[in-house]
């Protein structure tokens, strides 16, 4: 029997529905759905608060739970795998190993890596970072505002009950900042686009997300010359199952919103 079906069995032996038991362990229903359903695997805290509001101890199963979804492992554990295939067939020549990882960390992390710090107008920096990941507040994201000397002036941490990681921030028009990311916690996929409008104290303006049962990242955007709104570039996942599979495939994903964060076209 494999987790999510250990899992539906407890919950149907106390004859729970899966709304019961999101709100008994305090973990979304959406997410209840896919852990049953293997479509996701739970994180280390959703496994803890499952524990506790069935009264078993799921620790066992812990080899079956991973950081993130199925199928959302990055290209640089492909770049890892080709790198030591290289070095097993270039060691005597070590510049050569260098100078193809250099390229290769090029390919892999063009146009996905992006500044998470800039300086804002009064001279001080602001940073946002990924923070929390596999403690029980999982992954957050931390804006950190600083001094030209590198003092702390205010930090403040956004994000749910799973996984809600950092792509950039932006200074906006207001004097505000926007946060470009990617969570797990709210929206209705595996991962959704998050952006989080903030003031220039840190405080939330407002929140949304984009996307749909697949994996959809963030990872940075601009403001339009014309208007208050803002473009947003990340990455859409297309899959040929009804679930996140092998088959799934990546794309290049840009939308535009306006300064309330509703999509505009």
């Amino acid at each position: 029997m494999n987790l999510g079906e250990q899992i539906k069995t407890l919950r149907k032996a106390k004859s729970w529905t899966q709304t019961e038991l999101a709100a008994r362990c305090g973990i979304t229903l959406r997410t209840i759905q896919r852990i049953e359903s293997n479509a996701v695997k739970p994180s280390l805290f959703s496994l803890k608060k499952l524990s506790e509001a069935l009264e078993t101890d799921l620790s066992e199963r812990l080899t079956e739970v991973t950081e993130t979804y199925s199928n959302t492992s990055k290209p640089v554990k492909s770049m890892s795998t080709l790198l030591l295939i290289l070095g097993n067939s270039f060691r005597r020549n070590s510049i050569l190993v260098l100078v193809i990882a250099a390229l290769l960390t090029t390919y892999f992390n063009w146009g996905k890596v992006k500044d998470s710090y800039l300086r804002a107008f009064d001279d001080t920096t602001i940073t946002v970072n990924t923070i929390n990941c596999g403690s029980e507040t999982e992954c957050d994201i931390l804006l950190t505002k600083s001094d030209k000397s590198g003092i702390i002036l205010w930090q403040k941490t956004y994000g749910g009950t799973s996984y809600d990681k950092a792509g950039q921030v932006l200074h906006t028009r207001d004097q505000g900042y926007l946060i470009v990311g990617s969570t797990s916690s709210f929206g209705k996929g595996n991962y959704d686009v998050m952006l989080i409008k903030v003031t220039s104290g840190g405080d939330i303006q407002w929140q949304q997300t984009y996307g749909e049962f697949f994996n959809e990242y963030g990872y940075s955007a601009t403001q339009l010359t014309s208007g208050e709104g803002f473009e947003i570039e990340g990455t859409q996942q297309t899959c040929s199952t009804p679930n996140v599979s092998n088959d799934c495939k990546d794309s290049v994903w840009k939308f535009q919103i306006d300064k309330n964060g509703q999509r505009i076209g």
